[in-house]
């Protein structure tokens, strides 16, 4: 039935500018649409954490990530009588996961009149009573994500040496390496004594002889004149088993802070149009006299290219580096309010040629291989919970990252 506006005004007048508030709140409508929106997290700023990472579940118990390597693949000649024996060696990186709860609770109110206990607030008039809570169990697992991003972002911050003045001592390091008997951290200057933890890594972890290298390069230079550089760097890693020879290691992803979506976007579009003008070998894009607007014309914006195949690459965007030490050391390298340039290159997924998987940077141990938190709730039925008179959600979670391969990951910053 339409609602009819009686008093003596316009007809062009509305009817809820005149009717009493008890009226209007009759006839209150809620969109429940976007009830749970600002809950989700976006998903690309924290799908870069499982670019060259790895989680185990954990059982309870300490996970530990073996490395088989023999001493040596290298023939010599044979000397008739004079047999010359190598060994096999494991190098371990153990994970042991720590414990994280998360818990809500929510008050019962027994109702005489009605069923028994209900779920309400103990305040008249509360919305919640009105419009419920909804998905608590997709509450857990989104905080379990969040939380996995977390843990593997840490490592950035822990397990980082330089000789900067930005650097800070690194706490988690990678497995025992020669004259390294507790580990060096996963990114190193090689700045750092032996025994340091700083010094340069070792490419065979048992094995002294073995080359060495680093994988943090201070004072590299601005990202647009030295990404390509960089591509090249990932490949001169050398191998753990043989002389001159490299480990395979290829950039498959870059991961920068918020700021860098600008500079990668940039970088995207020069890849996209290098990519488009090879097609068939007759200079597709040759002509483009606009790269952004062809690059719009393939439907890439700087909206939603993160996560996009430039060729074999990736470019991610990690909120979690906006408060690295660099930038806030660096604050205004590039123009006021614009922090020095770094990026993070990563060889993940599998080798090209044989199909086998690269190794992993980063090693997880989690009650669950997914980072689904297990939770539980209490309610009328529980002992506790109508004496008490509130229903709880209690939420449990296991789980933490330590350093793993360097041999695949490499960090670059401008200054």
């Amino acid at each position: 039935m339409p609602l009819l506006n009686g008093l003596p005004t316009a007809p062009s007048a509305k009817w809820s500018t005149f009717a009493p508030q008890q009226v209007l709140e009759l006839i209150t409508t809620y969109n429940l649409d976007e009830k749970d929106a600002l809950a989700e997290p976006p998903a690309k700023d924290i799908a870069w954490a499982e670019r060259g990472t790895i989680t185990a579940p954990s059982g309870g118990g300490i996970v530990k990530f073996p490395y088989v390597l023999p001493q040596s693949l290298d023939f010599t000649p044979f000397e008739a009588g004079n047999r010359h024996y190598k060994t096999f060696d494991a190098a371990v990186k153990s994970v042991a996961a720590a414990p994280y709860d998360l818990n809500f609770w929510l008050p019962m109110v027994w109702d005489t009149a009605g069923n028994g206990w209900k779920l309400m607030s103990l305040e008249k008039g509360s919305l919640v009573d009105f419009l419920g809570i909804s998905g608590v169990g997709s509450y857990y697992a989104t905080a379990g994500r969040m939380k996995k991003a977390m843990l593997v972002a840490d490592l950035f911050y822990k397990s980082m040496y330089t000789a900067a003045a930005w650097g800070v001592a690194p706490t988690l390091f990678t497995y025992p390496q020669p004259n390294n008997p507790n580990g060096i951290a996963l990114f190193t200057d090689g700045t750092g004594a032996e025994g340091s933890g700083g010094c340069q890594h070792y490419a065979h972890p048992n094995e002294a002889s073995s080359g060495r290298f680093k994988n943090l390069f201070k004072g590299y230079g601005s990202f647009k004149t030295k990404y390509a550089d960089s591509l090249v760097q990932m490949t001169v890693n050398p191998h753990a088993l043989f002389a001159n020879v490299t480990s395979g290691a290829v950039v498959t992803d870059t991961i920068g802070p918020t700021y860098m979506r600008r500079p990668f976007f940039e970088m995207a579009v020069q890849m996209l149009v290098m990519e488009a003008a090879t097609v068939g070998g007759n200079g597709v894009a040759a002509a483009v006299t606009n790269a952004y607007a062809f690059a719009a014309q393939q439907g890439i914006t700087e909206e939603n290219f993160i996560g996009t195949a430039f060729g074999p690459r990736k470019f991610w965007i990690s909120p979690h580096l906006d408060n690295h030490p660099y930038p806030i050391a660096n604050p205004n390298t590039n123009g006021t309010g614009k922090p020095g340039e770094f990026w993070i290159n990563i060889s993940a997924g599998v080798d090209s040629m044989t199909g086998k998987p690269r190794p992993t940077w980063a090693k997880g141990a989690c009650s669950s291989k997914e980072f689904v938190p297990t939770f539980f709730f209490y309610g009328p039925g529980d002992p506790r919970a109508e004496g008490e008179r509130r229903m709880r959600f209690e939420g449990n979670l296991d789980g933490a990252f330590e350093p793993g391969s360097p041999t695949d990951i490499q960090a670059f910053f401008q200054t």
